[in-house]
This record gives C-alpha cells, structure tokens and sequence, in this order.
C-alpha cells in the first residue's frame, strides 16, 4: 500500500505521476504512429492532437493540475510554464485583497476605528485566500499521486487500463474548461449582486458603509471589497468546489471499473486504504474554511457574544468538514461490500479445512497425541491462518484511514483556538500559564 502522510513531498509525488503519463503515452497511438498529446499547459484549452512539449508530457499524469482561473493568471503573466509560483500569488492575492482596504479606510472622513477590530476580514484576506493558493502546492500533488496509484498498485484490472486513462484525460480537460472559468468570474459577481441587492447594512463594520442624505450607501473600501477583494475569494472558493467535484466525479468513475480488491490485504481495506490518506492532503483546505468561519465568530465575541453560544457551532462544523471530504469515498462501498462477502466465505471455507484437518490429525489420532510438538510446524501454521481469516472478517467496508480523520479534523478545529482565547479574560489566561509554569 502506497503510505502518503502529510509530509509527502511534491516531486515525490510526480515521480509517481511520470510513469502514468508514460502508459497514457502509449496508449494513446494512432494509426499513424504519432501520438495524440493532452494539453500543452493547464488551463490552455488544447485538446489531443495538438502537439506540445517536454514539460506538457508530465502534467499528463497530473490530471488535477490546472483549474479555474488559470487562463487569467497566464494571460497576466503570473503563471508561467513549469512555475506556478504559489507563493507569489499567494502574497499578491494577499496584497490586492487586503491593503487597498486598510488605506482606503483611513481616508479622511471615514471612520477606520471599526477596521482593525473587524477580524473576519483580515481571516478572509490575509488566512483564507492565501490558504486557498497554497493548498494548490501541496493538494494537488497528492491526490495526483493517489490517483496514479491505482495503476501502481495493479488494482485496477489489466482489461480496464485504457478506460482508467480515459479517466485521466477526460479529468484534466474538464478541469481546464474555458467555460468553466467564466462561470466561476460570474458565479462569484452573481452572489455580491444578489448580496448587495438585499443591502444588509444593519450589523456590518462602520467602515464599509458611508452615511449620506439619502442614506446609508458604501465607502470606497466598501467598494473596493465588493468589487475586487471578496469576488476573489469567492473564485477561488468556487475553483475548489469544481476540483473536489471532479475528485468525486474521478473516484466514482473508479469504483465502476473491475478492481482486483484482495480481502486479506494487511491495510483493512482490501487495498483500498491508500485512497483514504486524502483526508489529510484536504487539510490546508480545512484550515482555510476553519478560519473563515471563526473570523466571523470573533467578530461576535468582539461585540459582547459568548463563546459558549457558538460551542455546537464549532462542533456541527468540524464534523461536516470532516464528512464532507470523506463523503466521496463511499463510491467504493458497494466493492469492498463485495470483496468482504467473498473473502469470507473463500477465507471461512479455507479455515474451516484446515481446522478439520487439524482436528482430525491431533485430537483423533491416539498416535499423533502422544508426538512430540514442539519441533511441529502445524501450530504456527495454524495461528498465520487464522491471523490472515481474523483480517478478512475484520475488513474496513470504507477506504477510511483513522488518522487523516483526526488531522482534517485538528485543522478544521484549528483556527477556533485564538477565537477561544480571545473570548478569555486576559488576566484568567495569564493565571492559567503560571500556574503551569511554576
């Protein structure tokens, strides 16, 4: 079983991905001899046939590679081939977001005082939407190498391989749809149009808005978050919506293909356990929308609300984030369902033979009883049996791994920490620390 943990390291990962591509190469031969390549860069909306280079046969095998907003980010000249420059992006997306606020709203006549108290904005602009940049570097890696890891490990039947690699491309080509990135810029300027029409101003930070004689209408820096500062984090809210969709398009279209699925396999999921190391490839994601939640709760403790009113909050959130990612790993139920019924009947049938045949030569036999059994290996065999059966009727019937649960459910909760010290007295946090420390 391919063991990806949480420091998996990126080239690593498209090693892995480089001898797919290689079989997606050779598959995919014309009756010419030539072949018919995937796109030459995420996002650029070539199709096979197209030709391409050296560095567009890698990203073959990188079926998550890419997404929505890519094009853009080419054109601009953020993304060039072979660099993505996440942390680039991350801290201009950073900058764009969050400083034309905080100089807008220091502007003379506008109250900035409700600013730097408002803490689900600086969660949103300098957490969330770098977060949401980042986790570009390292979650597509890895759910790109499990994916690959499906032909690696030989799960997938012989017969099914050219069906698998259609998986790949067609994943890939509909991550980088043109249509796509334009639904996402309109998605997002669709939600702040409707949001705006409804003009919530009552509850929202003084900052934002702008009293006038015809009423209350917004500042620039309300501007500016409307415009530019919140459609960004929304589009990249959204291209993350249409990646996770495509995992679960991805992995459903998986658990209809013949797996060879071995019961007795030492993960307890019949070899499928791998697959569910993706709860911890999704933790960066779970951070990102941890902190978007508890910027809005601490805004409400700021006001005067208690921290316990918002306790099963926290709680229902934390559990939906953690049902949320693991919700398309129920796709393979209905295989490992299977894998389990018949291992234990192949596996129960294999034990009940060898214990009969035991019994019949140590209990029944008088002579065998009065042998020697120390130097016997029957015994040993025995208890590897019966270990190899305990497996099998102990088979996981979900590729769910325990411990990536509880780290996306860490991140997830994560966040919520300064929210709760906050909402402590400050002197009841200083008493606790030294009584810890003398």
């Amino acid at each position: 079983m391919l063991s990806i943990s949480a420091g998996v390291k990126q080239g690593e990962a498209e090693h892995r991905l480089v001898s797919v591509m290689k079989i997606v190469l050779a598959m995919r031969m014309d009756d010419s001899g030539h072949q018919q390549q995937l796109s030459a860069q995420p996002g650029s909306g070539q199709h096979p046939g197209s030709g391409g280079s050296a560095e567009s046969d890698v990203r073959v095998g990188r079926p998550f590679s890419g997404g929505p907003l890519y094009k853009i980010q080419g054109v601009v000249g953020l993304l060039q081939d072979g660099k993505p420059n996440v942390g680039r992006r991350a801290l201009l997306a950073m900058a764009l977001c969050w400083l034309p606020l905080a100089f807008l709203s220091a502007l003379p006549g506008y109250d900035n005082s409700s600013f730097w108290p408002d803490f689900g904005t600086h969660a949103r602009y300098l957490i969330v939407v770098p977060l949401l940049i980042l986790a570009e570097r390292i979650c597509i890696p890895r759910i790109g190498a499990l994916a690959s890891h499906f032909l690696e490990s030989g799960i997938v039947a012989e017969q099914e391989r050219p069906a698998f690699l259609g998986i790949l491309a067609s994943t890939q080509r509909l991550l980088n749809l043109l249509w796509v990135e334009i639904a996402v810029v309109v998605l997002a300027y669709l939600a702040i149009a409707t949001m705006y029409e409804a003009r919530p101003f009552a509850g929202i930070p003084a900052w934002l808005i702008v009293s006038t004689p015809v009423g209350k209408v917004l500042s620039p820096a309300g501007w500016w978050g409307l415009l530019v500062s919140l459609p960004l984090m929304l589009c990249l809210l959204l291209s993350w919506v249409w990646r996770l969709c495509l995992w679960g398009r991805f992995l459903y279209l998986v658990s209809r293909l013949e797996l060879r699925l071995t019961p007795a396999h030492p993960d307890g999921a019949a070899g499928l356990g791998f697959i569910g190391y993706s709860s911890q490839a999704f933790a960066v994601l779970a951070i990102a929308l941890g902190a978007l939640v508890a910027g809005a709760i601490a805004n409400s403790i700021y006001a005067g609300a208690s921290l316990t009113s918002y306790h099963y909050l926290i709680l229902f959130f934390v559990l939906g984030v953690v049902l949320f990612f693991n919700f398309p790993l129920l796709v393979f139920l209905g295989q490992m369902l299977r894998a389990w019924r018949r291992g234990t009947l192949e596996y129960g049938g294999l034990a009940d033979r060898f214990g009969l045949e035991f019994e019949r030569k140590w209990l029944r036999d008088p002579q065998m009883a009065r042998e020697s059994m120390m130097d016997r290996p029957d015994f040993s065999s025995a208890t590897d049996l019966y270990q190899v059966v305990d497996r099998v009727y102990a088979m996981w019937l979900l590729p769910v791994h325990p411990k990536s649960v509880l780290l996306l459910a860490v991140s997830a909760f994560l966040p919520f920490i300064p929210v709760a010290l906050m909402a402590l007295p400050f002197d009841a946090i200083v008493d606790k620390l030294t009584g810890l420390l003398f």
